[in-house]
């Protein structure tokens, strides 16, 4: 539909005008009249108008003043000039304003469509050519920003200014955009550009896309965070339910500048994951945690063991200490990202660290089944992460859920719930030092409490532990070595000294006097 302004200073020649002829089946809509020049001026520059339909004569602006104030500007709409004088002269003045037509009143029916129609086909003709034209410079730019993007730093470009001015290309500065959209593998972004394209380039810049980017290079906009938040607002309500990351390059002058440009801030885009989570990037943003650069014969001591992270956790959950949990988690990380782990190995490798201390749990606390199917489901989640930042939370929140599940209670409470502790993993590597910080007491002054609660030392309790469950598994007929590595110890012959130490004969004599 084209639009439409009809001005005339007498309101029935205005009505008469609006409903002489079938305006919207010839392919238009009246948007708006007016009862003279003056008011069909500030009309106009309200609207987009294809069309205007005015009276020579009118009060404060005529009709030639009112053509001759657009026709400053504005080339291309088009002018149906009414007059109920047929003085050649006014007509003179029209003509050479442009004007499409020239109309006495009273206006006859078909002669007003005959110059509608023919109206309706030039501007089909325009539209036409325009779009084309459009199109070309839009396919053009787009060419020519994959050539400067394919440049290395050192290639020479030729014609580089004549092409910049053919392409409507000059700014005192330039920024580039990028924006990936994730988990979205079979988005079809040349639509996603057609849909953006309209908007963005009337007020932002350049739109085109590169592989996987949705590419805008912005054309003397002034870089902040305002700006940027409006961008990747435009963006994502175009987009709902998408994931979206941007990534923003540096300020550049000189357009030759795109290509390293380009391929920084796809770098920092490839690695979003490791920053802290935002709407955009930038080369200043801050990564989540910062890989330490240790020497390769520091390497195999900041191996990531999912055994020792998983005991860890585990004992962290038993001791219902939320603080100790964040720490582990967050050293884990770290270890990968300083074992230079892809996105992918770090969350498979949360999903095994976790699904090792939910089966640790479940073996240990039959009461906690419920709790550990409901997190065991969720946690492919973790795949859907979009930063290592989110990451975490995400494992932490899950986590939670078992010591929310369980009554931590106060501190006699604690050492109830540490001596259970023992029973059920003296089998593992248990230290005082290690529970302290666990359980999140100094260690002089747990052990301190811990023999005023049990009337034993630590040490002395838990060797008592393992070897009244030593002699079970004796009297059940197992063999020496196999029940010292059952109860924790990997010596067999500090087992030996120990259980001769508390029970008073050696394993072997036990054994055989067991019936």
């Amino acid at each position: 539909m084209y639009n439409v302004l009809i001005i005339d200073d007498e309101p029935m020649i205005r009505e008469g005008l609006r409903t002489l002829i079938p305006w919207e089946d010839l392919g238009y809509q009246i948007v708006d009249t007016a009862k003279d020049g003056q008011e069909g001026w500030e009309k106009y520059k309200k609207n987009e108008i294809h069309l205007i339909l005015a009276d020579i004569r009118m009060p404060r602006m005529d009709g030639i003043t009112l053509i001759e104030t657009i026709r400053q500007d504005d080339d291309h709409v088009q002018f149906l000039v009414l007059s109920g004088y047929a003085d050649f002269s006014y007509a003179q003045k029209a003509i050479r304003q442009n004007v499409t037509g020239y109309l006495l009143k009273p206006v006859e029916e078909d002669e007003l469509i005959r110059y509608v129609k023919g109206i309706k086909k030039n501007l089909d003709q325009k539209q036409t050519f325009n779009e084309q034209k459009d199109k070309s410079l839009q396919e053009d730019r787009h060419a020519f920003f994959k050539e400067m993007i394919e440049t290395c730093e050192n290639d020479t470009v030729h014609n580089l200014n004549e092409d910049i001015i053919k392409l409507d290309l000059q700014a005192n500065n330039y920024q580039l955009v990028l924006m990936k959209f994730l988990d979205h593998t079979n988005l079809d972004l040349e639509e996603i550009r057609l849909l953006l394209s309209q908007e963005i380039e009337e007020t932002w810049g350049y739109l085109f896309s590169r592989d996987q980017y949705l590419c805008i290079v912005l054309k003397d906009i002034r870089p902040n965070l305002v700006h940027y938040n409006e961008l990747y607002d435009l963006v994502k309500n175009h987009v709902k339910n998408i994931n979206i990351v941007m990534s923003v390059s540096k300020v550049f002058t000189v357009i030759s500048e795109l290509g390293n440009e380009f391929r920084k801030t796809k770098k920092i885009l490839d690695d979003q994951f490791y920053y802290k989570d935002s709407k955009f990037l930038r080369s200043d943003s801050e990564r989540f945690l910062i890989p330490n650069n240790l020497p390769n014969y520091e390497t195999q001591s900041h191996e990531f063991s999912i055994h020792s992270f998983t005991e860890r956790i585990y004992f962290a959950l038993e001791a219902f200490n939320d603080q100790a949990l964040k720490s582990v988690l967050m050293e884990a990380a770290q270890t990968m990202i300083d074992r230079n782990y892809s996105e992918e190995q770090i969350k498979t490798s949360f999903i095994r660290l976790l699904s090792m201390v939910l089966n640790k749990c479940l073996v240990n606390k039959q009461e906690l089944s419920e709790t550990v199917s409901d997190i065991t489901a969720d946690l492919h989640k973790i795949n859907d992460k979009t930063s290592i930042g989110v990451l975490l939370d995400y494992i932490y929140d899950l986590l939670l859920k078992v010591i929310s599940s369980q009554n931590i209670g106060d501190q006699e409470g604690q050492l109830v719930k540490l001596v259970d502790f023992i029973h059920r993993n003296y089998h593992e590597t248990l230290k005082l030092e290690t529970l302290a910080k666990i359980f999140d007491y100094n260690s002089a002054y747990l052990g301190k409490i811990f023999k005023n609660h049990t009337g034993e030392y630590f040490n002395t309790y838990l060797d008592k532990v393992r070897m009244e469950n030593a002699k079970k598994l004796l009297t059940d007929g197992m063999k020496v070595y196999q029940v010292a590595e059952k109860v924790g110890y990997s010596n067999v012959d500090y087992f030996h000294n120990k259980f001769k130490k508390y029970v008073g004969m050696s394993p072997s004599k036990f054994r055989r006097k067991t019936p």
